[in-house]
């Protein structure tokens, strides 16, 4: 029991960085990303290439280095940003809404089938794996031991990115953002650089998603294309419009619910004779359910946006603000950011 729960809250904080990198893009900015499970998968990729050695025939893959795990880690953050950055810069100059998405969502494609088909990449679609208890030998940790250290780890991990996340809400950048969201020509009219503040709230939710998926690399010591579906992007979705959308607090708690909540509670459906895929299709059956109701009942989510108004405490800056979640009504911005 205490190993599963080691394994549910592992799993939880991972897909809680995620989704906090994902709330930066959409939650604050407006803008919805098709394309943020690629740099999750990026990160997953390049901390593996990075830290398991050269490859042994067949497998084949890039790099085939033995750095130290926080090392590769870095690294793989920083990769999934140069290819934010390359993907942003494109779909964010011109574009927006539904275009914006159908742009990442062509590239998330290419990459999916790019790593999948070139083999000498990341070994097609069988992947690259190896990565068994990064770090246990310096710290001298053994097989039972290991998982806890871990655990431990992706926690303190993920409340340095709520703490950071958190100053970075209150600070001018987020409320910037926020007004953006609400209104971009009202944002332009008080000389806002439109371009320059979405491309870099999108390379900054990458770099989380990389981090996510470097830290999941670590957690599952192995990533292959069928570790990255379209599915995992609508959970992370889900976690973020049933907590809250732009609220770091209801993306956790978003987290909680969907991840290791719904997730993990369909896992003890009964099983029926002869339809081995009912578990998993009825947990995206609930998981659509749940969608729909919450975007009819409930859009602001169960701990909504904070509602900031003029000379608020949050405000370090000076900056008087009035924001307003997008369903519950518009939103006014009075100062420059």
């Amino acid at each position: 029991m205490i190993d599963y729960l080691v394994t549910i809250l592992t799993e939880g904080s991972i897909f809680a960085i995620m989704a906090l990198g994902l709330n930066i893009v959409w939650g604050w900015s407006g803008d919805f990303d098709l394309a943020y499970y690629g740099y999750v998968a990026l990160g997953a990729y390049m901390t593996l290439v990075l830290t398991i050695g050269p490859p042994t025939a067949p497998t084949s893959y890039i790099l085939g280095a033995s750095l130290p795990f926080p090392v590769a880690v870095i690294l793989a953050v920083l990769s999934s940003m140069v290819l934010a950055l390359i993907v942003g810069a494109i779909a964010l100059r011109h574009l927006r809404g539904i275009y914006f998405s159908i742009v990442t969502l062509g590239a998330v494609y290419v990459l999916y089938i790019f790593a999948g088909q070139f083999v000498p990449l990341f070994n097609g679609f069988n992947g690259v794996s190896g990565l068994f208890d990064p770090m246990a030998d310096v710290l001298g940790l053994d097989f039972t031991s290991y998982p806890f250290f871990y655990l431990g780890l992706c926690v303190v991990v993920l409340a340095l990115v709520l703490v950071f996340v958190t100053r970075l809400d209150r600070s001018r950048f987020g409320l910037a953002l926020r007004s953006l969201r609400e209104d971009e020509r009202a944002a332009a009219a008080f000389g806002r650089d439109i371009y320059m503040l979405k491309l870099k709230a999108y390379v900054l939710g990458a770099g989380l998603g990389g981090l996510g998926g470097a830290l999941f690399a670590g957690y599952l010591s192995a990533f292959n294309p069928s570790a990255w579906s379209p599915v995992e992007t609508i959970i992370l979705y889900a976690a973020i419009l049933v907590g809250g959308r732009g609220s770091t607090r209801g993306v956790v708690l978003g987290v909680a619910v969907m991840v290791m909540g719904l997730q993990e509670a369909t896992r003890y459906l009964p099983e029926i004779a002869g339809h081995p895929a009912y578990a998993p299709a009825f947990r995206l059956i609930l998981t659509g359910i749940i969608l729909v109701l919450f975007i009819r009942f409930r859009p602001q989510g169960i701990l909504p946006e904070r509602r900031m108004r003029d000379n608020d405490p949050g405000d370090k800056g000076g900056v008087s603000v009035a924001v307003e979640h997008p369903v519950t009504g518009p939103a006014l911005d009075t100062g420059a950011a």
